[in-house]
């Protein structure tokens, strides 16, 4: 029999802790991301995985990457839900490089409540030019091993 479906392993426990992630910020839970048993619903924990992606993004920007005619996108996301969170709510979100291959890199977020991670995400993302995925610049390479998880924390 063939097994038609992919389950993603358990998250490492070490990216349950806020200080494996070097780049590390904070996004207030909104009385509308609630679902109906008034938990913050699994579509705004992915967007503020999605917020805190992009804030390790800006940060990657100075490689002049975009300015080359290149661009990523998410060709992959595995998301973990962990634990509930209510509303009202501060979560800490940290991020950092996970991996970094020849055309892609994974972005790894976590999100936390009180100190306990409620979330972690994954995003496999391409770097493409107009002929498909291109090898990774050695200016930006060296700029995603900066924020690589258990790199030294920036915000």
């Amino acid at each position: 029999m063939i097994e038609w479906t992919t389950v993603a392993a358990r998250p490492d426990p070490r990216r349950l802790q806020l200080d494996c992630y070097p780049v590390i910020d904070e996004i207030a839970a909104r009385y509308g991301d609630m679902d109906a048993n008034a938990h913050l619903n699994n579509v705004a924990l992915d967007a503020m995985h999605e917020n805190a992606r992009a804030t390790m993004s800006r940060g990657l920007r100075d490689s002049g990457l975009f300015d080359r005619g290149l661009r990523l996108v998410t060709a992959q996301r595995t998301t973990h839900f962990l634990a509930e969170a209510h509303w009202p709510a501060m979560i800490r979100t940290g991020s950092g490089a996970g991996h970094v291959g020849r055309t892609s890199y994974v972005a790894s977020t976590g999100l936390f409540r009180d100190g306990i991670c409620i979330s972690v995400c994954d995003a496999v993302t391409v770097l493409l030019d107009d002929d498909g995925p291109t090898p990774i610049p050695d200016d930006f390479r060296a700029a995603l091993q900066t924020v690589l998880l258990d790199s030294p924390r920036s915000t």
